[in-house]
């Protein structure tokens, strides 16, 4: 059986498997909104908010793009800290609707750090909105949001804090509501234990003010439309039916172990796995303080050919693996330990490390 330790899509239960045998049904009908409104409750719980959550069939960047464009004019003066590729892609995104970008970026590999983010805010008199990078899925690294996020919420300005968690909300504390993060953005296919299709977002009280003065290009990704159908639990398009049954069910074995002992149980993989990396010799690209919690990134002995031996992995040892993004393409590999996973599943990579290297 292939070990699937990619960052997503990830594997699924099997509970979760078999609610996608169930035949489609009207998303216009009573089962449909008793779906959507269990998925919607039980996402609060995880997101730890009180606001709406908006379930918008897309990718995680879909869920991006949907932050963009919702909530400023083009011209809004806005800052993104980034470290890695997914932060490089959200403020693509920003530029070409016409956001005035001021991006301040980190090496790849480090965290974004605290008092660099003190020291430009303090430099920036005008901004309308700040975008971070919760879990940078490029290279494993976890920004520490309790600590940056209050940063941004005293600015003057009042500036909304827009905070991607694709890879990393579900698996890894992060309390919305006390953080006062403004609009917050996941999606189905990582930590959830579900199937790819469903970006989630929610959206405070604060962000939803300037929601209405928006004026960027928008249709799809209207929030206002979904606003609208979430009235009904419903949304305003046809949504993936079969991918919101497979995310109702790991909704509920999720819920059933608890958030707590689910942000432990993947603190508890991720020392663990990093631990065991370590004594076959590998050397780790993030370090202790920045790890994150849901994917390790490693750098491959001296003279192994990443690409090479990831395709070992797969084709000998049923092991498949991420290889490196951006400016780390080519350089490290990458092993995602989040959502339905165990210790089982991790020692099974160390094994297939262990004997791959010997032969490579």
């Amino acid at each position: 059986m292939v070990n699937l330790r990619i960052p997503g899509p990830t594997p699924l239960p099997p509970q979760v498997i078999s609610s996608l045998n169930k035949q489609v049904i009207s998303h216009r009908g009573k089962g449909y909104e008793v779906i959507h409104k269990n998925i919607v409750m039980n996402l609060q719980y995880f997101f730890q908010t009180e606001n709406p959550i908006y379930l918008l069939t897309a990718s995680g960047t879909g869920g991006l793009e949907t932050g963009v464009v919702n909530f400023f004019s083009p011209g809004d003066e806005v800052i993104y800290f980034t470290c890695g590729e997914f932060g490089n892609r959200w403020s693509e995104i920003g530029r070409r609707y016409g956001l005035k970008v001021n991006q301040i970026k980190f090496p790849e590999g480090t965290g974004v750090d605290k008092e660099v983010v003190r020291q430009t805010l303090k430099k920036t008199k005008k901004l309308a909105g700040v975008f971070i990078t919760h879990n940078e899925t490029g290279t494993g690294v976890l920004n520490d949001l309790f600590s940056i996020a209050p940063l941004v919420k005293n600015h003057p300005s009042q500036p909304l804090l827009l905070v991607d968690s694709v890879s990393a909300l579900g698996a890894v504390d992060l309390p919305m509501d006390r953080l006062k993060i403004d609009v917050l953005i996941t999606a189905s296919q990582k930590a959830w234990m579900a199937s790819p299709g469903i970006a989630m977002v929610a959206v405070s009280k604060e962000a939803w003010a300037r929601h209405l003065l928006s004026k960027m290009p928008k249709f799809y990704f209207d929030l206002s439309l979904y606003e609208k159908f979430a009235q009904k639990n419903q949304t305003p398009a046809t949504p993936a039916v079969s991918v919101l049954y497979s995310l109702e069910k790991a909704l509920v074995l999720m819920n059933k172990q608890r958030k707590e002992n689910i942000f432990k149980k993947h603190l508890a993989l991720r020392d663990y796995f990093r631990q065991q990396l370590k004594k076959i010799g590998l050397k780790l690209v993030v370090d202790e303080k920045n790890a994150s919690p849901t994917v390790t990134s490693i750098w491959p002995p001296e003279q192994v050919d990443e690409s090479a031996w990831r395709k070992l992995l797969r084709e000998k040892y049923q092991t498949v693996i991420a290889g490196g993004m951006g400016g780390l393409k080519g350089k490290i590999v990458r092993v995602a330990h989040m959502g339905f996973v165990n210790k089982k599943d991790l020692d099974q990579v160390i094994t297939a490390f262990k004997k791959s290297l010997k032969e490579i």
